[in-house]
């Protein structure tokens, strides 16, 4: 059975490649036209006069009706160009149909004015017997031209469908990446993502879903880079820069369908490379997740999409920090980014708990606080959850702390976490200023315990960055009496 189900994608690979040759039409045509010559049925029964018309109005008729379709073929294959890509005109051009059919209509014309040619009879005679055969495959080569030109019609529609053309990319893509010639397949990419981009811009969700999901298969079967000269790394560099800009055509067309299923195949990216440990493309992931808040998200004062950037992030630190100690510097770098990210989201989202709640309760919080806790990596932790929960303290509602503080109660922190915690949120209200938050947290949160403020004197490596150099750690947190 493995056999099979292995011989047969590559027969049908084979048998595709077959048919879509320039040559093999062009020589099924010829057999064919040959074998009409060859065994001509005798249907033609007419007299000469009766030829000479019918040889001048299929020498006309065909001749028009080949222009005409041309002429439409070619307005439509340029309008397709212009909504989608230049690279339908390529195609066209290699279009295996476009041999057969011009040989098809080009040998009966020719054909027909021999014919004409031979016809000196006077008028209403009858033909001559050595004419009655090649009138008759006359006749059938005009009805195969009718039947080719519809083969040929639905062949060029069926071409001019945005996913035929992602189609054919995606297989010009594979056949440059088997020969090596990464630059070839880079354009290739680049071309999806066009289209992708010109889908999003005339919201049409279903051509450019399509191309993401395309470009996802393609993305996820990248062989990982060796190291940083390694050729293939800028392709999945094109890959991720080219998922950003996607995602800024998106958000300036307000197209949210192809927005998130962006994300979600810049998510699936960032995971599959922590997954296999390739750093260098990883890092780019999250930049360019940053790039997308600075440069899109807030420009376009759609701050609130920022919270499935936090999320996603907080779930690519959590599974990084599962690792080993490179896995976790990239954890805290990814949390580094996401609260540079927040501060500037609740500078300019105020009033938005949705946004809050994506910062700073995000599920995965606790579980990257666990992994950290041990490491000398705490305190960078501690910092960037805390300077996050400043800015927030700034300008949140107390119905906003409630809803932090309950949270935070609910949570199952390891080790002192939960004291760290409950300290600097209080301690930062009240550097702050924000007594009403101070109250209300003073209100839910439990205080620390004697053998807490022993454990408290960890946080003076971050404190004077927190609370801005003014103070240090309050002598009771030091053991002083």
């Amino acid at each position: 059975m493995k056999a099979n189900t292995v011989q047969n994608p590559v027969r049908v690979s084979g048998l595709r490649r077959l048919t879509s040759s320039w040559i093999v039409h062009l020589l099924v045509a010829t057999a064919v036209i040959a074998l009409v010559f060859r065994f001509p049925p005798l249907l033609f029964q007419g007299d000469t006069d009766t030829a000479r018309n019918y040889l001048n109005t299929i020498v006309s008729s065909l001749s028009t009706i080949l222009a005409l379709c041309i002429s439409i073929i070619l307005v439509a294959i340029q309008m397709t160009a212009g909504n989608y890509t230049h690279r339908v005109l390529d195609f066209f051009v290699r279009l295996p149909y476009n041999g057969s059919l011009f040989l098809m209509f080009l040998v009966t014309i020719m054909h027909s004015f021999f014919l004409m040619a031979k016809i000196r009879d006077p008028q209403r005679d009858p033909l001559p017997r050595s004419l009655q055969p090649e009138m008759s495959a006359d006749l059938i080569l005009v009805v195969m031209c009718y039947l080719s030109l519809l083969l040929y019609m639905y062949a060029v529609v069926r071409l001019l469908k945005p996913e035929r053309i992602i189609q054919l990319i995606s297989r010009e893509y594979q056949m440059a990446v088997g020969a090596g010639r990464w630059k070839a397949a880079l354009e290739n990419v680049e071309q999806i993502c066009d289209i992708v981009k010109r889908a999003a811009s005339v919201n049409d969700s279903l051509t450019g879903t399509y191309g993401l999901q395309r470009m996802q298969e393609i993305a996820a079967r990248l062989p990982m880079p060796q190291n940083d000269d390694d050729p293939v790394l800028d392709v999945h560099r094109s890959m991720v820069n080219q998922w950003g800009e996607i995602i800024g055509v998106t958000v300036k067309e307000k197209e949210t369908g192809i927005l998130f299923v962006t994300l979600e195949a810049l998510y699936r990216q960032g995971y599959l490379y922590i997954d296999r440990e390739a750093w260098v493309p990883a890092q780019a992931v999250v930049k360019m997740y940053r790039n997308i808040v600075f440069s899109h998200l807030l420009p376009e004062g759609q701050e609130y999409y920022a919270e499935t950037v936090a999320e996603q992030l907080y779930q690519l630190a959590a599974h990084a920090a599962e690792g080993d100690w490179r896995g976790k510097q990239f954890a805290v770098r990814t949390w580094e980014t996401i609260g540079s990210c927040g501060e500037n989201c609740f500078r300019l989202g105020k009033g938005y708990p949705s946004l809050y709640a994506g910062f700073l309760m995000a599920k995965d919080i606790p579980r990257l606080f666990a992994h950290m806790v041990e490491t000398s990596l705490y305190t960078r932790a501690l910092l960037s959850y805390f300077s996050l929960w400043k800015m927030f303290v700034s300008v949140a509602q107390r119905q906003d702390a409630t809803q932090w503080a309950q949270w935070w109660s609910a949570q199952t922190f390891v080790d002192h976490v939960d004291a760290h915690g409950r300290h600097l949120a209080t301690e930062l209200a009240k550097h702050q200023g924000r007594h009403d938050i101070e109250l209300t947290l003073g209100s839910l949160l439990q205080q620390p315990s004697p053998s807490d403020m022993r454990h408290v004197a960890r946080l003076k490596p971050i404190w004077r960055k927190l609370f801005d150099g003014v103070s240090d750690l309050p002598d009771e947190f030091n053991g002083k009496n």
